[in-house]
């Protein structure tokens, strides 16, 4: 059962092999504290188990391991500027922050390029960074630029959703259609397909699914792609 948590309250942390996640603060020296509301959640990665704080915040505050979608802003010599949210500064992302990326082989990103990564730093006193590239294995795993397709927004907590549980509306898209998809736990989700004109019914049924009761998610899917 979820516990529900306020800022500043004591957690168990005993232990050391669940990891964590958005919500709670943390530093080498202490134990993870909750600096939001919400509700207690523990989910099974194959990464291993991942523990953070289930709230509906429209404000994306980047925790270490998060996957995120960004938009590059600009480029400077150490890497790039990257766009998580609207609203918020950018975080930095470096040249060599890529699978086989090297002085000799250069990443070139054009400011408006997608990408997907994770945060690999967000202490609150220095600037949040991400990488492109598993630093498990060294290659992209899934990571990296994101060509083509539609970028659009929804809010963290259906993110979150969409991340870790799937849920049936990507599983009805993907009975009608083939699709790739980049989910960010910063509120952002790519969707692509063979034809621009699937691109745009996958992004719809996405976007209006949270809604959906789930006795009505595959016939709302159907009636979507048949329209």
């Amino acid at each position: 059962m979820s516990t529900i948590l306020l800022p500043g309250d004591y957690t168990d942390s005993s232990n050391s092999a669940v990891k964590t996640g958005p919500g709670f603060y943390k530093t080498p020296l202490t134990d993870p504290v909750p600096v939001k509301a919400g509700l207690e959640v523990y989910k099974e990665l194959q990464s291993g188990t991942f523990r953070f704080i289930d709230t509906n915040a429209k404000r994306y505050i980047p925790a270490v391991r998060d996957n995120v979608l960004g938009i590059v802003q600009s480029k400077h010599a150490e890497g790039f500027r990257v766009l998580l949210q609207e609203s918020s500064a950018p975080i930095q992302l470096g040249q060599f922050a890529f699978a086989n990326a090297s002085k000799k082989n250069r990443v070139n990103l054009p400011a408006g390029a997608v990408v997907y990564g994770r945060i690999v730093a967000a202490d609150p006193n220095i600037e949040p960074e991400m990488e492109c590239v598993d630093s498990n294995t060294g290659q992209a795993g899934g990571y990296g630029e994101l060509k083509g397709g539609n970028v659009f927004d929804v809010s963290l907590a259906y993110a979150r959703y969409l991340l870790f549980e799937g849920g049936p509306v990507l599983e009805a898209i993907g009975e009608t259609v083939a699709f790739e998809i980049a989910i960010g736990m910063n509120g952002k989700v790519w969707v692509n397909a063979d034809d621009l004109k699937a691109v745009w019914k996958i992004t719809r049924c996405i976007k209006e699914g949270q809604h959906w009761p789930a006795d009505a998610v595959v016939d709302n899917v159907k009636k979507i792609f048949s329209s």
